[in-house]
């Protein structure tokens, strides 16, 4: 018990350290210590549910977050840019009841985000200076809008764009991450709380590692009523639940 204590200490210690040093703070995210790397081998042989919930802060928010507080749940929230007054409350409960918030986009404005490289990240910094300037929030995992494989890169034109903020995350030390269940939430208001309960169990099978794409949106008040029945389902076939942070494995589309 003293040997475990001491490894957790020295891990601990490692990251201050990090985060502490000039320049640094760019790459503590992306860099997994030697240290560490018993606890991402140990991550990749076990059933974890990865709850991730995209777009909020929103009217819902304060609900999902009561639910998820029932079942003692932690999950990861990619969110935008949300100047109402119920999107500043929505931030600080995120991050008080220790959730993960991670980073979306300001706008989700494809014209804009998708314009260039360049204006990507300028959205997606405006982001970042807007958590961490009123809400202390630092974050370097990244979620695009439509995911990494959107329809623009499909498209000759566009193609280049996504390619090239995909390899300057890289560079410039985010992580970006995608999901391999579509609950269908985001589809449309009108889709039912059956078919998104029905969607993340058809997902689920022969997966080890559920990484479920929600959403936290205003309209889609159906996500918040399956929520329960998805967390039962998930706990029935011996999911345990865990947030995104540098030692998940990575699940890109390709």
């Amino acid at each position: 018990m003293k040997n475990l204590l001491g490894f957790f200490v020295s891990v601990v210690c490692f990251f201050i350290i990090c985060m502490l040093l000039p320049g640094s703070g760019a790459h503590v995210h992306a860099y997994v210590p030697e240290e560490m790397t018993p606890l991402v081998k140990s991550k990749q042989n076990q059933k974890i549910a990865y709850l991730t919930f995209d777009d909020g802060p929103s009217l819902n928010t304060m609900d999902i977050l009561d639910i998820l507080d029932r079942y003692h749940i932690k999950a990861t929230f990619f969110v935008m840019g949300n100047e109402e007054p119920y999107a500043k409350k929505g931030y600080e409960e995120m991050k008080s009841r220790g959730h993960a918030i991670a980073l979306h986009s300001y706008t989700h404005d494809y014209s804009i985000v998708y314009k260039s490289p360049e204006s990507f990240f300028q959205d997606l910094n405006r982001l970042e200076a807007k958590l961490h300037k009123e809400f202390g929030i630092k974050s370097r995992i990244v979620r695009l809008p439509g995911g990494s494989n959107n329809l623009l890169r499909h498209q000759a034109a566009t193609r280049p764009i996504i390619n090239g903020i995909l390899q300057q995350l890289s560079e410039k030390g985010y992580i970006y991450v995608d999901w391999n269940i579509d609950s269908t939430d985001g589809i449309s208001p009108s889709i039912s709380e059956q078919q998104i309960i029905s969607s993340v169990q058809k997902g689920t099978k022969g997966q080890k590692h559920v990484n479920i794409l929600l959403h936290d949106i205003n309209s889609m008040k159906n996500t918040v009523k399956a929520l329960p029945d998805i967390i039962e389902y998930l706990k029935k076939e011996g999911y345990s639940f865990d947030t995104i942070d540098e030692t998940t494995p990575k699940i890109q589309f390709k």
